[in-house]
């Protein structure tokens, strides 16, 4: 019986069914389980004890076995030992492919008190016991099988699973349970934790599993041990888990391994075994390396390699041991030698053993002694360490209750005391002998201590910062009252030394800071205590219960105050001295301290999405995602980072404004109408008498805001500080300063944009209320404080640590602004731009630096330090990353935070402020290095970033250019992904460091000229190229053929083929094709029409009879080459292709780039107009018109840089005007500007080392120029500016003078002017034919000597020798008549310069294929035997040995061979050869030897050939195809005339002899004569004359010079803009002067009005849509733009704006004289060009020196050269006369004419354009040339539309071409009509003719895709009657 069964064999049929569980055990499978059991593994169970267990079954009590049947019987599997799945040869065991043993799945059952897993607990049948009496053992097993299971109790089972020593938990959770059931069940075999047939089963996350086994293991009812196995061929590692009682060790190999050479090591006398003998102490065992066995973990953990000196043994060669000798050899052994075998099977697992004091036992009792003797006694035995109550009684034996009557007496007699310690968190009484206490010096003190009063000190002490005012905030609500305590109070006498001290930490605090908050008293006291040695932590509550004592016994106050801000609620408390009351001042200050804390943490909490309510944290998330809706919100500019140094330049001068420039007594000025007339002069859009009235109202209102400036600044509003007596001068209290900013700098420091705040967008566009003050404004709320706070913050540290401000000590609570401030007025700089180092954060150390001191007397001293200061940090050279890893140093990863520098004293501070500069003086400029003042970033709000920024950026950039649909634009910068590595790849090896290269598909050489042509990063796709790749989609899925076989770019491979072939787009790659199909499966964009075509492919028969399932396994049977199937493939989806195509074009049509000739005018015009439609589709315009503020300055922005650069080569410095005009802009606009024009290929960025003197003057950003693009649009025309030129030059002469002009060959502008006089009848031609066309010249050569003649035909017969052509013959009209030469014989041919190449025998050669040339081969081994091997042929190898193709050059050995061989190849080729003896090849045994003769050479030759010629016939099926392959099987190579050819080439030819002299001229190079030396060719002339007379023409020219005034008036009134206080009122008198009636006025308002409603202004089709009265509209504008209320303006199309919102569509500037602008030079650098002009007051000193004539030679060169339109711009003006006079009169009458440089200039509003410079000033050049361009793409394109000339001249913005085209049809060169489609009426649906629209002439108010131009044929004079004589060049921008 086994010992488990406990000794009886009743307990062991119980158990066995126990352990079954729930489940129930089936009568076979119990029979086998005693059977194991009770006789063994091999023996059977007795008949007679099977049927003694049968009944004691049956007669055993319902409660403790049950019967069940079950509805499917249950499958026998026989007992599972895991032994038996050990593999022999590996010795590890293996995972069954099936489950061995019943594995049951999961089904947890508890109800009514049973727990288990079983799955037919609901469906199996109970059986009574009675009903299975009166069947036997075997009876019963034959009758019910597997479908009767015996089930035990809950009792028995739960026993059979709890150890025998130990009981289970209480309340076991379920799945513990059926997870010890499960491993119960399993008994010897136990269950694994991974694997298939595990644990894993009852549950699907293996963290459960591993959470309950340790718990279980925790619990000590399983046991573990590690075991490992292999399943499908892989390791698997898992812990066996096995019931204690059931506990088996199971010895993996490596285990029993390294026990076999534990034993072998214990059994040496050295402990120690060599390694190279470990195998052979292992039994050599297969698959065993040693190697791999000392670096296993478990080797290493018992085992040790050394090398020692071990004697070996040497045996000599005739095998006799010699003398050993010692040699190093590598040993194992035990690392513990007191290791034991047992060892190796312990489990990693130490059990932590429990400490137990030794005295807590009952050896130590008395009997026999007194309890109080027994007592004291312990006491004192334990001396200063003193026991508890609960040591006491453990220690004596005595009960507790009874020590406490002892203890008691003791401390009454005084033998014992007590004292309290501090243990942990908790506190413990001990007591101490009375002697012993009084030797305990330290402990006496201590209870003395206890004993003293704690008091704080007599009066509070108040902190000096109490005079600092702090703002109150009404919006918090406040509740103070002294605070009630919840703890209960202590007893004073057990208060522990512990808590006296803590005591005392708070009087000491409480004494320094008068007011001390309780959470600030906690963090102080646990700081105390942790350095005191303590490490627990003081909670709230014992805090209290420390303060509850003190308030009491009133030592301190402690108050609660409770604040309500909105719906926050927040409760302070605070500790206070006692006589500080709720009602004292310091009290009253610290709650206003509280109420801004709690403002500024409310701020900070309210910005959070988290603490919102969910339907305010709705529309929040709704609102940021409206990007496009809602303008450039503040949060996406406020994450750019600012740049610290700017920010900190404007606080800088800001407050050296407030302290050193304004006075203290300055006085507000009165706001009158004079001074508001003055700042009229620079703000011209400021409207004086509207804006006192509005001011009025504002003061009656909110209250006053006087000015102190008369100028209009940021300084205009700002008072003075008030007088601080009791501080030195110098120091500012920064809360007076910032309730003194102005919104104008506090719009610059906080980055607001004009369009971003609702509330300040009103005081922000507004040119005087922008520089109100904040405060003033009452707009507190505009930027969150916490954020205003924290900027000022970094500011003040920035200019602290710079060493220009110095700061006191006055931080209050969170708001660290309300602070002194001193500002220095020295300090220093270095110059560090020497430093040649390239370090990252450090200047060179090895260097001297030159020191710049600095002393601000002046606001221009401090501008002048921050430009040297800019100038400094960005020329020094630091910022090298690459030099810390060269260095071996790395950057700190988190850089120091600035930090204020220690405050000083009001009267410290003069003497600190010595110009010395704080930090290490490594940074630029000498500044501290940790500021990192040379990076760029810091001093502009224009980020340039490589990487793509942020998503804020992203987001910044995208809405400040807002992308044009449709159009695709370069970007500048591109984010580089590196290739995913997946985990694994990681844990295989790979390096995480060493990214993958990203390569592209396979590109061919029409992938690569795509890519030439590629214009773009991405391009474009026309919906029929869409319409190609869907319909390669569906011919792609039809054919449904694997991906191996047809890949997707295989798809892209066709469809790239076709869109090249029948569109004509030859930029699209074979990649780009794949990737737009999978964007359109992805967006669902091939729905429906891919599905229709496969439809219509399936239900069509040309398809679906070849195309079907078949098609493949056909055509791979046709192509067993797995290439030639493909290339088959691909033919057929190409034919497929075109059958899909020619399918559907019948109802879709297809747009082919295929020109057909046709056959009908309107077929022609119908082709026209798709052209021209499919043209237009492909461009869009790349200026829209605004739709934010934003946009429209980017547009303004985008104007003045068209203007400046177009005027980059003018003579005149434009520089200051621009600056003023940018400086209106922020910098993201200008960024975005300049990056629009770098996008639109409007500019190009030219690189520093080309930037040339004269281009780099102009204030264009960094050196940029028009591209070629413009210039190409622009210059290279059909009508250049060459023509007009030279058709006003011709029409000029025909004007001047009374002749004929002559015209010998007229070019392209005289042939115009032709044109244009005789369609008008102004000119009069004549033509005259000259007598010789072409004569000989020879007076024009260079030599006298010989005949010229003889030369040149000696000259040209050489190279004409070769034509055919006859002669014939002609005399020389050079020679004259009297020779007797005879008539020369002059051969005129055509330039024929072929020359004839000879052919060669060896060309042939090398075009016969290699089988062919192995007849040299045998003709070379003549006479030698060779062995013929079928199987060499076979591979085509060549039977010879010396053969010819193994050679470098094969034709070299034919060449050999025929030389030597030449009497066999006369032979061949006279047919002398001897007669063959019929040699066949295929006949010919293999292996016997051949001799190559003459009688054989050619047969077997021509037979190698036909042999090889067959087995390559499969192959040349393909290139030859199968017809002409069968054709010229039998061919055989001719050698018979090849080896004629080769004997011809070896004998010399009389041609090659005068080959090289056949092409040599008879002359040398230099006496040859020139064709244009000698032929001169005598054209006809044209007569020209005009017909006009004079008087006429004097009048035509007054007319033209009239018309010229009034276009460029037009100019000038479309470009200025005057600001005035017109309204609707003052204008309806004019109207009713010019009788307008009363409705056409209120016709009038209500336009007005409308345009009023719009901002940005109204589109004027609008106007006319809403508006349709026809003239009537048009006259209403006019009246209006007159009048200075509305202005047109736009971008894209015409636009009416209102007077109120016309500043941001125009600019300021200002007109500035030439002695004003080299004065403002004359203090920085002078220019390095001067303009001509600028020295024309030098020539009057010269009238006595220069003659007339060239002083007026000179001046009308200026005249020509330099600027045309300054003068013809502001009207005829008089030429200033030159007198000579003294430069000092010139200088006293400029100075005395203009101004003083420092006062205000008046500005000009202007509306920039290309032809207006940014003075205000008409740049004719640029008017020119774009009239001369629109006309002459007007001339060149017939009929052209508008919109055609956006396409065209697409730089320019649609509204100047528009512009243009008006002035041209002023000018009386063309004129535009409009086709307005007809409405559509029910009459007209009735009617089937066609209405096209009516054509009118247009308005100034048309659709530019609805009109088109109608040149005149007089335009082109008419146009240069306009410009004039303008000697323009090229470059002319």
């Amino acid at each position: 019986m086994s010992a488990t069964s406990g000794g009886s064999w009743i307990c062991a049929i119980f158990d066995e069914v126990a352990l079954e569980g729930l489940q129930g055990v089936t009568l076979p499978y119990l029979w086998e389980l005693l059977a194991r059991r009770l006789c063994g593994p091999s023996s059977p169970l007795p008949d007679r004890v099977r049927e003694q267990a049968w009944a004691l079954l049956l007669r055993s009590q319902p409660q403790k076995v049950e019967f069940f049947e079950l509805p499917e019987p249950r499958p026998f599997l026989p007992y599972y030992d895991r032994q038996n799945d050990v593999d022999q040869e590996t010795g590890m065991p293996v995972v069954p492919d099936e489950c061995p043993f019943m594995l049951y799945p999961s089904a947890f059952v508890q109800e009514d008190g049973v727990m288990g897993n079983c799955t037919d607990f609901k469906t199996r049948k109970p059986i009574k016991s009675c009903d299975l009496k009166a069947l036997t053992a075997a009876q019963a097993t034959d009758h019910w099988g597997g479908k009767l299971v015996i089930v035990a109790s809950q009792e028995l089972r739960q026993a059979a699973l709890t150890p025998a020593q130990m009981m289970l938990p209480q309340n076991m959770p379920l799945a513990y349970y059926v997870f010890l059931e499960a491993i119960g069940r399993s008994r010897h075999s136990g269950l694994t934790t991974t694997g298939p047939w595990s644990l894993i089963n009852y549950t699907k996350d293996p963290g459960i599993v591993f959470y309950i086994k340790n718990k279980l293991l925790g619990q000590q009812l399983i046991t573990s041990q590690a075991y490992h196995e292999i399943n499908k061929g892989r390791a698997l590692m898992s812990s066996l888990l096995q019931l204690p009682r059931f506990y088996r060790i199971y010895k993996n190999k490596s285990l029993e391994s390294l026990g076999k050479l534990y034993l072998a090591i214990m059994e040496t006398s050295s402990r120690q075994v060599p390694v190279s003998q470990i195998a052979a102490v292992l039994g050599n065992p297969t698959h065993f390396k040693v190697k791999k066995l000392l670096v296993t973990h478990t080797f290493r953990k018992f085992f040790e390699t050394k090398q020692v000196e071990m004697p070996v043994p040497v045996i000599t060669k005739a095998g006799k041991l010699s003398k050993t000798t010692t040699r190093k050899v590598t040993v194992a052994q035990l690392r513990n030698p007191e290791l034991q075998l047992r060892d190796f099977y312990k489990s990693d697992e130490i059990e932590e053993k429990a400490t137990q004091i030794e005295f807590l036992d009952l050896r130590h009792c008395y009997l026999d002694m007194p309890p109080q003797e027994e007592v004291y006694r312990a006491v004192a035995r334990f001396g200063k360490r003193g026991l508890t109550s609960h040591e006491l009684s453990q220690y004596t034996g005595i009960n507790a209750l009874t020590m406490r009557h002892f203890v008691k007496q003791l401390k009454k007699s005084g033998q014992i005391k007590m004292y309290s310690d501090q243990v942990g968190k908790s506190r413990h009484f001990r007591f101490m002998a009375t002697s012993q206490f009084e030797e305990d010096i330290k402990l006496k003190d201590a209870m003395k201590h206890k004993e003293l009063p704690i008091r704080c000190m007599d009066e509070p002490n108040v902190p000096k910062q109490s005079e600092i005012p702090i703002k109150d905030i009404p919006d918090i609500v406040t509740h103070s009252r002294p605070m009630e305590f919840s703890v209960k109070r202590t007893k004073s006498r057990n208060q522990t030394l512990r808590h006296i001290n803590r005591r005392k930490v708070i009087v000491r605090l409480i004494d320094k800071h008068c007011v001390v908050p309780l959470h600030r008293l906690q963090k102080c006291l646990q700081e105390e205590e942790r350095l005191a040695g303590y490490t627990d932590n003081l909670c709230r509550r014992s805090l209290q219960r420390l303060l509850r004592p003190l308030v009491d016994a009133h030592v301190v106050n402690v108050f609660e105050i409770t604040m309500q801000y909105k719906e926050r609620v927040r409760v302070f408390r605070l500790a206070t001295h006692p006589k500080i009351g709720i009602d004292h001042a310091l009290m009253q200050r610290e709650i206003l301290k509280l109420k801004s804390n709690l403002h500024l943490i409310s701020e900070e909490r309210m910005n959070r999405l988290s603490d919102l309510k969910p339907k305010e944290r709705s529309e929040v998330i709704a609102r940021r995602k409206l990007v496009l809706e809602r303008p450039t919100s503040l949060s996406a500019i406020s994450k750019i980072q600012a740049p610290k140094l700017l920010l900190a330049r404007t606080l800088h001068e800001f407050l050296y404004y407030l302290v050193h420039e304004i006075p203290p007594d300055q006085k507000p000025l009165a706001m009158t109408a004079e001074l508001a007339q003055q700042w009229q002069k620079s703000e011209p859009e400021l409207q004086p008498r509207q804006f006192l009235e509005e001011w009025q109202a504002e003061a009656k209102e909110e209250g006053n805001i006087p000015p102190y400036t008369e100028e209009i600044t940021w300084r205009t509003f700002i008072p003075p500080l008030p007088v601080y007596e009791s501080r030195p001068k110098g120091w500012v209290y920064f809360i007076d300063a910032m309730q003194r900013m102005p919104l104008s700098l506090f719009q610059r420091i906080c980055r607001i944009e004009r369009d971003a705040n609702d509330q300040l967008r009103p005081q922000l566009q507004h040119p005087i209320r922008q520089h109100y003050l904040v405060s003033q404004l009452k707009r507190d709320s505009a930027v969150p404080r916490l954020k205003l706070q924290q900027l000022y913050v970094g500011i003040l540290r920035l200019l602290n640590n710079m060493g220009l401000i110095q700061v006191s000590e006055g931080k209050l609570g969170r708001d660290v602004l309300q602070r002194w401030v001193y500002l220095n007025q020295r300090t220093c700089l270095l110059d560090t731009t020497s430093s040649n180092e390239q370090n990252y954060m450090q200047v060179s150390t090895d260097r001297s630096y030159t020191q710049l001191n600095f002393e601000f007397s002046s606001a221009e001293q401090v501008g002048h330090y921050w430009a040297k200061l800019q100038h400094i940090c960005i020329y020094t050279k630091l910022g090298y990353r690459k030099v810390l890893t060269s260095q071996n140093r790395k950057s700190p990863l988190r850089l120091k935070a600035l930090t204020f520098l220690p405050s000083v004293d009001f009267d410290q501070a003069l003497e600190m402020d010595n110009g010395t500069v704080p930090g290490d003086h490594l940074g630029a400029a000498g500044l501290g290095s940790q500021l990192f003042a040379h990076q760029f970033r810091h001093w502009t709000w224009v980020q340039h970033q490589n990487g793509g920024g942020g998503k804020s950026r992203r987001i910044l950039r995208e809405r400040l250019r807002k992308p044009i649909p449709g159009r695709k634009r370069t970007t500048f910068t591109r984010l580089k992904i590196g290739p995913r590595l997946s985990g694994r790849k990681h844990a295989i090896g790979l390096p995480s460091d060493v990214t993958k290269k990203r390569t592209s598909g396979p590109r061919d050489d029409i992938d690569r000229d795509a890519l030439r042509n590629m214009r773009t990063l991405r391009v474009k796709w026309t919906p029929e190229e869409d319409r190609l790749l869907k319909m390669g989609r569906a011919v792609y899925m039809f054919i449904d053929a694997p991906t191996v076989t047809l890949a997707l770019c295989d798809l892209g491979l066709v469809c790239r083929d076709v869109i090249r072939r029948f569109l004509g787009i030859c930029n699209k790659t074979t990649q780009a094709c794949v990737r737009r199909v999978q964007f359109l499966v992805k967006m669902k964009r091939e729905i429906p029409d891919v599905p229709s075509m496969i439809h219509a492919m399936q239900t069509q028969p040309e398809f679906h009879t070849i195309y079907n399932d078949t098609f493949l396994a056909q055509l791979k049977r046709e192509y067993p080459n797995k290439s030639d199937f493909q290339g088959a493939l691909m033919t057929h989806f190409a034919l497929l292709m075109g059958k899909l195509q020619r399918l559907t074009a019948k109802s879709q049509g297809f747009l082919s780039r295929q020109f057909l000739l046709p056959d009908f005018l309107d077929i022609f015009g119908s082709q026209q107009l798709n052209e021209l439609h499919f043209t237009q589709e492909d461009q869009q315009l790349i200026h829209q018109d605004p739709v934010n503020e934003t946009d429209l300055q980017v547009a303004v922005a985008h104007s003045v840089l068209h203007s400046t650069v177009c005027c980059v080569k003018d003579k005149t410095l434009l520089n200051l005007q621009t600056f003023e005009i940018y400086k209106h802009f922020s910098e993201e606009v200008l960024n975005a500007a300049f990056n629009k024009a770098r996008s639109d290929s409007m500019l190009v960025a030219v690189k520093r080392r080309n930037i040339q003197s004269a281009s780099s003057r102009q204030i264009t950003g960094p050196g940029h120029l028009l591209s070629s693009k413009y210039k190409y649009r622009l210059i290279y025309t059909k009508l250049t500016h060459f023509v007009y030129d030279a058709f006003f030059a011709l029409a000029q002469k025909l004007r001047a003078g009374q002749e004929q002009q002559q015209l010998a060959s007229p070019h392209f502008a005289q042939l115009l002017l032709i044109g244009e006089g005789l369609v008008a009848n102004k000119l009069r031609l004549s033509l005259q034919l000259p007598a010789n066309i072409l004569t000989v010249d020879i007076s024009t050569m260079g030599k006298p000597s010989g005949c010229p003649s003889d030369r040149i035909l000696d000259h040209y017969s050489c190279i004409f020798d070769n034509a055919p052509q006859t002669e014939y013959a002609k005399r020389l009209e050079g020679e004259s008549s009297s020779s007797s030469r005879q008539v020369s014989r002059v051969r005129f041919h055509p330039a024929n310069m072929s020359y004839r190449l000879p052919a060669s025998a060896y060309n042939q050669l090398s075009k016969l294929p290699m089988r062919a040339m192995h007849f040299f081969c045998a003709l070379d081994a003549l006479g030698e035997a060779i062995t013929i091997s079928p199987s060499r042929l076979e591979q085509g190898d060549c039977p010879f040995a010396n053969c010819i193709m193994r050679s470098g050059n094969y034709l070299n050995a034919v060449e050999r061979i025929a030389h030597e061989q030449r009497p066999i190849l006369r032979q061949l080729v006279a047919d002398a050869l001897p007669s063959s003896q019929h040699f066949q090849l295929e006949s010919h045994p293999a292996g016997t030897a051949l001799t190559v003769t003459t009688s054989n050479l050619l047969p077997f030759a021509q037979q190698l050939e036909t042999h090889w010629r067959r087995q390559q016939q499969p192959l040349e099926l393909k290139d030859l195809g199968k017809v002409l392959a069968e054709r010229t099987l039998n061919n055989l190579t001719d050698w018979r005339s090849i080896c004629a050819e080769l004997l011809d080439d070896d004998e010399p030819h009389s041609w090659e002899v005068d080959r090289s002299q056949e092409y040599e001229p008879a002359l040398n190079k230099e006496e040859r004569a020139r064709a244009q030396d000698v032929f001169v060719v005598h054209l006809p002339t044209i007569g020209i004359e005009l017909v006009e007379q004079k008087e006429l023409q004097q009048q035509t020219k007054l007319q033209m010079d009239a018309l010229r005034n009034l276009v460029l008036k037009k100019v000038e009134k479309a470009t200025y803009w005057k600001y005035t206080e017109n309204t609707f009122e003052t204008l309806q008198p004019i109207l009713l002067e010019r009788k307008f009636d009363s409705h056409a006025i209120r016709h009038m308002e209500d336009i007005l009005k409308y345009i009023e409603q719009h901002q940005l202004g109204v589109p004027a089709l609008q106007l006319r849509s809403i508006f349709p009265l026809g003239e009537f509209l048009i006259e209403t504008l006019h009246l209006l733009a007159d009048h200075d209320l509305v202005k047109r303006v736009g971008v894209s199309s015409h636009m009416y704006v209102h007077k109120k919102y016309i500043r941001n569509w125009v600019v300021h500037t200002f007109q500035i004289k030439r002695l004003q602008r080299e004065k403002m030079q004359s203090h920085g650098p002078r220019p390095s060009v001067v303009g001509l002009k600028r020295n024309l007051d030098a020539l009057g000193t010269m009238d006595t020196i220069m003659p007339p004539d060239k002083k007026v030679k000179l001046m009308d060169q200026i005249s020509s050269t330099g600027s045309e339109s300054d003068d013809e711009a502001q009207g005829s003006k008089p030429k200033r006369s030159v007198r000579a006079s003294s430069r000092k009169s010139n200088v006293v009458a400029e100075a005395a004419t203009n101004p003083p440089l420092d006062t205000s200039r008046d500005a000009i509003a202007m509306r920039p354009q290309p032809w207006i410079r940014v003075n205000a000033s008409l740049n004719r050049r640029v008017l020119d040339r774009w009239l001369g361009a629109v006309l002459s793409e007007s001339i060149s394109r017939v009929g052209c539309t508008v919109h055609s000339l956006f396409l065209k001249f697409s730089h320019m913005v649609p509204v100047d071409i528009m512009f243009l085209l008006e002035l041209l049809g002023d000018l009386g060169c063309i004129h535009l009509m409009e086709i307005r489609p007809q409405k559509v009426h029910v009459e007209m649906l009735l009617d089937n003719d066609d209405h096209e629209g009516e054509e009118l002439p247009a308005t100034e108010i048309y659709d530019p895709m609805q009109t088109y131009i109608k040149v005149h044929s007089d335009a082109i004079g008419r146009l240069t009657n306009f410009i004039g004589q303008k000697k323009y060049s090229t470059e002319f921008i």
